[in-house]
C-alpha cells in the first residue's frame, strides 16, 4: 500500500517543515574533487626514498663539481652486462677523496650515490618507498639486491667453471678475463685452489 493510500503524508510533511530549509543549518559536504585530483600523486608521497642523516656541520653542501666529477667517470643505468660491484667499488675510490670536517662519510655517501645513477637505475632508486634507505650500506645492500641476485651469481659462477680460452687469445689476456669474473663476483664461494683448475683445463694444449 503505498503512502497517499494509507493518508499518512501528513506526518511526513510536517516532519520536513521541522526540518526547515537546509540552508539555515551548518551542514558540512564532502570535499568535492575531480578524477585528475584521485589519479594525482599526492605531496606526501614524494619525499626521498633516502633518510639523510642530521649533520650539524653547516659548510655540508653537495657539490656541482664533485657531481659533474662522478657523472664522467662513474655512471651506472641498470643495462645487462653493467657490474654492480664494480659500480660500487668505483664510487667509493672516487667519493672517499671527498673530506668534510664534521661530516661523517656516511652522509657524504648517501647526498652523492644517486647522482651516479642514470635511466632505469635512477627510476628504480626514486620509487623506492620515502624515507626506507638509512644508511649507505643499507642502500648498497638494496641495489646489489636488485642488480645482482642470485641468479647473476649463479651465472658467473657457470662463467668461472666453464671458461674457455678464445682463438689467438694469449694466456696474459686469457687469465686477465678469467680473473675478472672473480672481480664481478666476490662471493663466488671458491677456494684459491680451484681457481687453478677451470683456467688450466681451458688453455689450447699448445699454451700448457
Amino acid at each position: 500500500m503505498t503512502r497517499s493510500q494509507s493518508g499518512d503524508l501528513l506526518p511526513l510533511d510536517r516532519e520536513l517543515e521541522e526540518m526547515g530549509d537546509p540552508q539555515d543549518h551548518d551542514v558540512v559536504l564532502p570535499e568535492e574533487h575531480t578524477m585528475g585530483y584521485y589519479w594525482t600523486t599526492r605531496g606526501a608521497d614524494m619525499r626521498s626514498p633516502i633518510q639523510h642523516p642530521h649533520v650539524p656541520a653547516s659548510n655540508f653542501e653537495v657539490s656541482t663539481s664533485a657531481i659533474t666529477m662522478l657523472g664522467g667517470s662513474v655512471v651506472f643505468h641498470g643495462k645487462e652486462g653493467e657490474c654492480p660491484r664494480s659500480h660500487l667499488r668505483r664510487f667509493h675510490e672516487l667519493i672517499d677523496g671527498i673530506k668534510i670536517n664534521g661530516v661523517p662519510a656516511d652522509a657524504i655517501q648517501l647526498r652523492y650515490f644517486p647522482f651516479t645513477l642514470e635511466g632505469q637505475a635512477k627510476e628504480w632508486i626514486d620509487t623506492r618507498p620515502p624515507d626506507s634507505i638509512t644508511t649507505f650500506a643499507n642502500l648498497a645492500d638494496k641495489f646489489l639486491t636488485r642488480y645482482h641476485p642470485p641468479s647473476k651469481t649463479a651465472d658467473l659462477q657457470k662463467q668461472i667453471t666453464h671458461f674457455a680460452q678464445d682463438e689467438d687469445e694469449t694466456i696474459r689476456d686469457a687469465w686477465e678475463r678469467y680473473t675478472s669474473h672473480f672481480l664481478k663476483c666476490p662471493n663466488h664461494g671458491f677456494t684459491d685452489a680451484f681457481k687453478v683448475g677451470p683456467f688450466y683445463h681451458a688453455l689450447f694444449p699448445e699454451d700448457k
